[in-house]
């Protein structure tokens, strides 16, 4: 993403094609979320045993397993924070395109045709960008990841902007259309708007602990499966960064042994990772009168 704005931002110098700097600067915001993404991935992933604290805030160092997992899940949600902040400075780098889009569209006087050579920075990050989209979402999908995929999501928003690009500047070009290159950047700039609102929606919903309801009743399915289980008490899905976490209450026999519970506990855990990739499963049994 640094090589595609660096490149887009001297062609759109050299070319004076305004639709080609908002699309550099889209991509700039690329480089910043992607930054911000690896700082957070950073702070989830670090499980340095010595760490005596999370983020300034201490942590016991003789806490049990499920709290020491507890804290372990709680760093991915850095993840949906630095994505939120991305999101923030996204709208702000649109509002700023979109206004400088309609001043350009209303002093049309001062406009020029944009050079040919504009339309080669749109094709290099065309190109590049795709790469990326597909490694992202192909990961994305083999790891259930949230994050993966939303960034999937971003880069196709980006391609789509890069290939429009290309086509507002060869239409300029050709038919010498001076008012394109103002509207197509107030385009591209409304395209950034919108990115940037899906994802920030997306990451605060998270952040509140929403999950969608219909993957719930999903996960509700595969449990009731289990003839053992008479029925489901309570089941709560939540995002951890890019991470499915479950708990739940099962209704079951009352004269169920603790181990046959663990081992039911185990084949729900098992039957959940491998069919929607989910995290961590905690399950909590009460009998059934």
């Amino acid at each position: 993403y640094v090589l595609i704005f660096i490149i887009e931002y001297i062609l759109s110098v050299i070319s004076g094609a305004e639709v080609l700097r908002a699309d550099a600067f889209n991509n700039l915001m690329g480089t910043i979320s992607t930054g911000l993404l690896i700082i957070g991935v950073h702070i989830a992933t670090d499980n340095d045993d010595g760490d005596n604290d999370l983020m300034g805030a201490p942590i016991d160092k003789q806490a049990s397993f499920y709290n020491k997992k507890k804290y372990q899940l709680l760093r991915f949600r850095f993840e949906t924070i630095f994505t939120l902040i991305a999101s923030i400075l996204m709208i702000a780098i649109a509002l700023s395109v979109i206004f400088s889009g309609t001043h350009s569209l209303l002093n049309l006087k001062n406009q020029t045709i944009p050079k040919p050579i504009g339309m080669l920075g749109a094709v290099i990050s065309a190109f590049i960008i795709l790469i990326i989209y597909l490694v992202n979402l192909i990961k994305g999908k083999q790891t259930n990841n949230s994050t993966l995929l939303a960034s999937a999501k971003d880069s196709l928003g980006d391609e789509i902007a890069s290939v429009g690009t290309f086509i507002s500047i060869f239409l300029m070009c050709e038919f010498h259309l001076v008012w394109m290159d103002a509207l197509s950047s107030i385009i591209v700039g409304i395209f950034i708007l919108y990115s940037g609102v899906q994802i920030f929606t997306e990451s605060s919903l998270n952040l509140i602990g929403y999950f969608n309801p219909k993957k719930e009743r999903d996960y509700c399915d595969v449990i009731t499966e289990n003839k053992e289980v008479k029925s489901i008490v309570g089941l709560s899905a939540h995002y951890n960064g890019g991470l499915i976490t479950i708990d739940c209450t099962l209704m079951v026999d009352g004269t169920m042994t603790v181990q046959d519970s663990y081992n039911l506990s185990k084949k729900i855990e098992n039957q959940l990772k491998n069919k929607f990739k989910i995290a961590d499963l905690r399950i909590s049994f009460i009998p059934f009168l």
